[in-house]
Order: C-alpha cells, then structure tokens, then sequence
C-alpha cells in the first residue's frame, strides 16, 4: 500500500511540476513578445542594505546603469559602519549624474529590520513610484522600463518579479540555485497564473506612493517577517492590480554555506506554512527524488521500478529542457546534485512544520500567525 502511495505521490510531482512550467512558458514567451509602452514616469529606487551581499559591487553597479530617462537611488542603512555603505558610496561616487541619497537611521520601530530601513528611505523618496529592491538583485539596462509599464493602466498598484540564481560556486549555492530556478520559479509562476494568488516576491517591488498610503505605508507591516507576501495582499485588498512581471531578474547566490542555506530555506518553509495554512500541504511534492525510492524499496517488482524511473525522469527532464529553453542550462555536474536537492527540500517541508524561532539578520526571532514577529528568542 505504501509503494502504491509513493508511485502515486511521485506522479503527482511530476504532474504539478509541467503545470508550473508551462506557466512560467507561457509567461515568458509573453515576456519576449512585450515592447515597453513609453510611459516613463521619474521612480525612487530605494535599497535597504545589510552587510556586504554577494557581488554586491556589480549588483549595485547594474542599477546606475539603467537605460530610463529619471530616476534616484536611495541607499538605507542602520549605521554608517555597516560594510555595505563603503560599497555603495563607491559605486555611486562613479556616476554623479544619477541623483543619490544615503540615508542612515538606527532606530527600529518594528521586528523587520528590512522594514525599519524601507520606512528610512521612503520618507526621503521624491517620486510617486517607488521600487524596494535587495542587494543581492542584478538588473538589465531596460529593466525599469519594462517593469513600469503596467501602471500605464491606472488600476495597478504593485509590481513583483520573478528571479533566477546566478553565478553559484560552493556546493550549497549550487543546491540552492536547483531549487531557486528549478523549484520556486515556475512554482511562483503558477500559483500567480494558475491559482490567482498575489505571489509578491521581496527582491524586487515596484508600487506606487498611491497603492503604498492606502495600505497605511510598508510601515503597516514592520512587524511581519513576510512583509513582501502581505504587501501584495493588502494592496490587491485595497483595490489595486497586483501584477506579477513577466520578465526575470537576477539574484546573485554564489559561496554559501550549507548551514547558510538550510537556514535560509527552514525560515522561508516556515513563512510559507505559516501564510498558506493547508495549501502549504502541496509543497510535499516538490522533490521526486524521495517518492521515487519509496516506490522503489516499497514496490520491488520490475514493471513499478520501471514506472517509478520513468515519471522521475519526466519530471526531472522536463526541468532540465525548461532550464534549456530559458537559455540557462544546467551542467552535468549540477544535474547530478538533483537527487540532494530534492533530499534537501522534503527536509525543508518538514522542518518548516515544526518550530516558531527563525535565525535572520543575526537574530533569533519568534514567528507567529501571519508571520508576524513576537519577539526575539
């Protein structure tokens, strides 16, 4: 019965796994097909920054040189110590034409630090839209373009984009750009088209000042950890589109540590249950890897193997093709690492249903309903 079970788990997986990719298709091939609409109003690009992120000099540098015809850049941080601010203050001393603010402010009147540093720079902001974005974020010279033009309909409050890993050297970071590109993308992908749930992503969020105050402000949400889903929630709640771009940006994950990482992921497994209650069930299909020896062990004749083996390998070669077609293709040496990265996400779920104390930004934090913060442990 339990061979029968994981079979049918792991068909599941497969399943799931082409109705997300073929959501993330179609919205790409909606990507490469958009033209930008002309419409190009000046935007406030502010960066909450916290340590030196991974390339964070390129990362930032990638922003100066965005082909739009007006915009600033302002950088937020807790104290003028912090090792990412010399980073910054270099880039920006390399293009004096783009107007730029450096905004320093301790204080922190919520348990999101990322939170606290978004409410500093909002209130040097000058434009009615403004684009929250990390320092791990790497752009193309047309991305503000192309991610403003929804709010040519007046109706759009908010705009989020997809990300893809990129540049992973240590054995951890290559796992994590697995999951990353080959996991959490198309699914973010089809839980926005598919299941029409706003599915805000925290790297990068273009809203307006209008969407922004009718919400109460991001301050609204300093006190929750998954400030980026809620945020999208209570600006489609007030009324406004929420529009997940088409286009895909870059995230620089390179030399983690696996205790880095599986920090990373139990928080986020955490969140996720937390915010999608019995939805976050679903999530238990995201690796095939360990239906399929289930089946395998559970079920020892040949035709199940045989079975087991075939729907593992169309779910595991649909992603590679997806990762092909999207021109970013998976070495052999990291299609090797499938087998540990799907190990890595069943753990994933798992832990994230046990526990309420999160490691972020150096501290141990209690996450309750909603996410939000109760206090550090």
């Amino acid at each position: 019965m339990i061979g029968y079970v994981a079979l049918g788990g792991l068909a599941l997986s497969a399943a799931v796994y082409l109705v997300s990719a073929s959501a993330l298709v179609r919205m790409r091939r909606r990507s490469r097909c958009a033209t930008p609409s002309g419409f190009e109003p000046p935007v406030s690009i502010l960066k909450p920054l916290s340590g030196s992120d991974e390339g964070l000099e390129e990362n930032l540098e990638s922003f100066f040189r965005l082909d739009y015809a007006s915009y600033e850049l302002v950088f937020s941080f807790a104290s003028r110590d912090d090792p990412a601010f010399a980073v910054a203050r270099r880039v920006a001393d390399g293009h004096p034409a783009i107007d730029t603010t450096f905004v320093f402010d301790a204080r922190e009147p919520g348990g999101n630090a990322k939170v606290n540093r978004l409410m500093a720079a909002v209130r040097h902001a000058r434009h009615r839209f403004i684009l929250f974005s990390d320092g791990n974020v790497r752009v193309r010279p047309d991305f503000l373009r192309r991610a403003v033009a929804p709010f040519a309909d007046g109706r759009t409050g908010l705009v989020s984009h997809l990300f893809r890993a990129v540049g992973a050297r240590s054995f951890a970071s290559r796992v994590e750009t697995l999951y990353l590109n080959g996991c959490l993308l198309p699914g973010t992908a089809a839980i926005a088209s598919v299941l029409r749930i706003p599915c805000v992503v925290g790297k990068s969020i273009l809203v307006s000042r209008r969407a922004l105050e009718a919400i109460g402000g991001i301050g609204s949400l300093r006190d929750h950890l998954a400030e980026d889903y809620l945020l999208g929630r209570a600006v489609r709640a007030a009324g406004f589109r929420v529009v997940l771009s088409t286009d895909v940006i870059d995230t620089t994950e390179i030399d983690k540590t696996v205790g880095a990482v599986w920090a990373r992921h139990r928080r986020w497994a955490l969140m996720r249950r937390r915010l999608a209650g019995p939805l976050y069930a679903g999530e238990i299909l995201t690796g095939a890897f360990p239906w399929f020896v289930a089946a395998a062990v559970a079920i020892p004749t040949p035709s199940a193997r045989a079975a087991a083996a075939l729907l593992l390998a169309l779910r595991w070669g649909a992603e590679l093709e997806l990762a092909a077609w999207e021109g970013h293709p998976v070495s052999l040496v990291d299609a090797a690492l499938l087998p540990v990265r799907d190990l890595g996400a069943f753990a994933a779920f798992w832990a994230g249903l046990f526990g309420r104390v999160v490691r972020w930004r150096g501290r141990d934090l209690v996450v309750g309903d909603q996410t939000r913060i109760e206090g550090t442990a």
